[in-house]
């Protein structure tokens, strides 16, 4: 018979043993034994932590004030005024009532024409002082005081041929205008129309009011020389102030021109 080498048999104890040893224990005996390494620190949970992404709100405490953004400042710039042109109103009203002052005089000395050659010798004084203290004196003097006030407002910087124009529009407004208040103050409401038309006739002819429009007109005219002269001084001077105006003007442009290029 031929040997046959006899195969090894694990021993039964052994089989046993291993059998009768839990799959769980041995993993958790390997797990036992392996060193589990410490983890690093690790981060806060998602819902504890923020993300590093995220700024962070300053604290109004903690900021310090030079940190804070300076409000925005508003610069106002004054816009460049043009020079105010200067009339001649004032001057050339405060004119007129000189030259009414003056009409006053002149008008009484033209006035003492008509009343000499009526009233000789001794009958002039008295009728001389009762033609200063009556109406018709007065009135006409008003009237062109109010005349010449207007005109000159109107005309203001006008040159001398409008005041000669103008005279003639003092004179007619002296002589109609006179003529009107003198019929009221004779009550010429209560005259017939026939009696009125008289009155009015006679003033017409009166001498002292043709003198008073005559007055009137030399007067205005010689005074609005005087008004218009003083007119072109203003004019010749609102043109160069103007002028300084403008060319200070064009000088700043020039320079914010050269400055922003």
């Amino acid at each position: 018979m031929s040997e046959q080498t006899p195969t090894s048999k694990p021993d039964e104890a052994d089989v046993t043993a291993a059998e009768s040893v839990d799959p769980n224990e041995t993993d958790t005996t390997a797990a036992a034994s392996t060193p589990t390494p410490e983890p690093a620190d690790e981060p806060a949970s998602a819902g504890e932590a923020e993300p590093a992404a995220t700024p962070v709100e300053p604290v109004a405490a903690a900021t310090p004030a030079a940190a804070e953004p300076s409000p925005q400042q508003v610069v106002y710039v004054q816009a460049p005024v043009p020079p105010k042109v200067r009339g001649n109103r004032v001057v050339g009203v405060l004119l007129a009532l000189l030259g009414a002052v003056i009409f006053a005089a002149v008008y009484a000395a033209a006035a003492a024409i008509p009343i000499s050659l009526r009233y000789s010798g001794s009958g002039f004084s008295p009728a001389f002082s009762a033609f200063l203290q009556d109406a018709i004196f007065w009135i006409p003097i008003m009237m062109f005081a109010l005349g010449f006030v207007v005109v000159t407002v109107i005309l203001n910087r006008a040159g001398w041929w409008a005041h000669v124009i103008g005279s003639v529009v003092v004179a007619l407004f002296v002589y109609f205008v006179s003529i009107g208040l003198l019929l009221l103050v004779r009550n010429v409401v209560a005259m017939t129309p026939s009696q009125a038309a008289s009155a009015f006739g006679a003033l017409a002819t009166n001498p002292l009011l043709i003198a008073a429009a005559l007055v009137a007109r030399e007067v205005s005219i010689w005074m609005g020389l005087a008004i218009a002269a003083r007119g072109r001084r203003v004019k010749a001077r609102n043109v160069e102030a103007r002028a300084a105006f403008d060319r200070e003007q064009a000088e700043k442009k020039a320079q914010y021109g050269a400055a922003s290029s």
